[in-house]
């Protein structure tokens, strides 16, 4: 018999301690042999730091070590003959005698919230797996219960901040979180699902609220990178003396405050994914000149380092600035705008898709769990005729405003706030404005008004011109380009 390896008997000696060979005397007796491995196990196990459990090849406990017996809190007299898998309802012992091979440092939960590293070696008599050793491989029960319960905690904080990571380093949105139906949307998505099929910068240009980081969201998550970091920087957001450090990181002792061990730049983050910068128009133009190296490059050089650090990402960068203007006033670098300008994606504004208008309002009505409010004409028609300044963002705030305040599932122009409700009451939508040229207009109202004053003073040209203000010729010659001869008496 053997225990995973080749060990001999000799002269009445056991070498390797765990092993027994079957005599060639006597024929094979397992259950037999088994028993003489007890009888060994018992004088070497009994005070070693170290559970030891022998099974046979039906899984029952032949023996159960004292170390083994208190570690799992019973009488190893009372185990002995039952099913190992009574204490170990998941027991991969089967397995082992099954395929026979040994498994080393596995973990293992005992009936209690604590994992413990086993040992299963099987035991062999000609080549026949007849038993499993079940051995723990710890010195001092007490000791390592407590290091285990830590590191159990441990791992649980662990997995706790890496998935926090994985989703501050994920997408939140996608094509489908675009609420909109309109050209002008239909076009942006299009453009951008083309742009996400390159490795190119991406420029976002469009007014506040109009929603450019929900298309650079979706531009990473149909991207080839979909599946590696989205790491977003609001560069109007960070106070700009501490930017260059967001962006680029720094090693130990760069400068007063830092931490002591460095810190990752949010570049080096978005390593083999997708760096999104908002508001890049608020970069310094120092830093603007150390970015673009790095577009060049493809290497970052932190602060208070000597060494460049190799990095694989893609730009999406967004503004509601003008960029060319900026570059006239020298706050933004020119070569920097070009290098950004390869894909400009611009998002239309909402008074350039009022009639998605009611489409996000459903949306956002349903956001907050409103699913079944209605949207009366009157109330759509204001909604619709306001300028929304601020966009799909200034739409959600006024939807969810007036929604959480409702008693009725009824959305009336009452709960439109005041200011929205009396621009957009006094406010013609540009879609309802005569398709006309300023000149026929003018040209319509004026031919009305002179046959009014003709017709009042029965024809009489004289006393018409003296009412409009002008000359009998001038009158005469207004009536013949208008088409009002016919209207005319000497």
């Amino acid at each position: 018999m053997e225990i995973q390896g080749e060990y001999y008997r000799k002269s009445g000696s056991w070498e390797n301690e765990l092993h027994l060979i079957r005599p060639v005397s006597r024929p094979i007796d397992h259950k037999g042999e088994l028993q003489d491995f007890v009888a060994i196990l018992r004088l070497l196990s009994d005070n070693v730091f170290s559970g030891i459990i022998l099974c046979d090849r039906d899984c029952k406990i032949l023996y159960m070590n004292k170390f083994y017996a208190d570690l799992l809190g019973t009488d190893r007299d009372e185990a002995t003959g039952k099913n190992v898998q009574d204490y170990f309802p998941d027991s991969r012992i089967p397995i082992v005698l099954s395929t026979g091979n040994v498994e080393l440092g596995m973990r293992c939960s005992l009936q209690s919230d604590i994992d413990y590293l086993v040992n299963r070696i099987p035991v062999k008599c000609e080549e026949e797996t007849v038993g499993v050793v079940l051995q723990t491989i710890f010195k001092d029960y007490t000791e390592i219960s407590e290091l285990m319960a830590r590191l159990n905690r441990l791992e649980k904080r662990v997995r706790y901040y890496k998935q926090g990571l994985e989703s501050m380093l994920s997408t939140t949105y996608t094509f489908d979180s675009i609420i909109g139906e309109s050209g002008p949307v239909l076009e942006a998505k299009r453009l951008a699902e083309k742009y996400a099929k390159t490795d190119s910068p991406v420029l976002i240009v469009g007014s506040t609220g109009t929603g450019k980081e929900l298309f650079a969201h979706a531009v990473h998550a149909v991207s080839r990178r979909r599946n590696r970091p989205f790491v977003c920087v609001n560069c109007a957001a960070i106070p700009r003396d501490l930017l260059e450090s967001e962006l680029f990181g720094y090693e130990t002792g760069a400068f007063t405050g830092a931490h002591r061990k460095g810190k990752a730049g949010k570049i080096e983050l978005a390593h083999r994914g997708t760096l999104f910068l908002d508001e890049i128009g608020d970069i310094p133009v120092s830093s603007q000149a150390k970015l673009l190296r790095v577009l060049e490059t493809g290497r970052i050089e932190k602060i208070g380092s000597l060494k460049q650090v190799k990095v694989d990402f893609r730009l999406v960068a967004a503004t509601n600035r003008s960029l060319k203007s900026m570059i006239k006033s020298q706050d933004f670098r020119e070569d920097l705008f070009y290098r950004l300008n390869t894909m400009t994606l611009e998002v239309p504004s909402l008074s350039d898709r009022a009639g998605d208008i009611p489409l996000l309002i459903r949306h956002f009505l349903q956001a907050i769990g409103k699913p079944k409010v209605e949207v009366t004409e009157g109330a759509l028609r204001v909604l619709r005729n306001y300028a929304w300044p601020g966009n799909v963002r200034e739409l959600k705030n006024v939807v969810e405003r007036a929604g959480s305040l409702l008693e009725k599932d009824l959305l009336d122009v009452e709960q439109i706030p005041s200011e929205i409700r009396s621009l957009g009451l006094n406010r013609r939508h540009k879609s309802e404005l005569p398709a006309k040229p300023l000149s026929e207009m003018l040209a319509s109202h004026e031919k009305a008004i002179i046959h009014e004053a003709i017709r009042t003073m029965s024809g009489n040209m004289s006393r018409t011109a003296k009412l409009l203000g002008i000359s009998r010729s001038t009158l005469y010659e207004k009536c013949k380009a208008l088409g009002l001869s016919d209207t005319v008496t000497k």
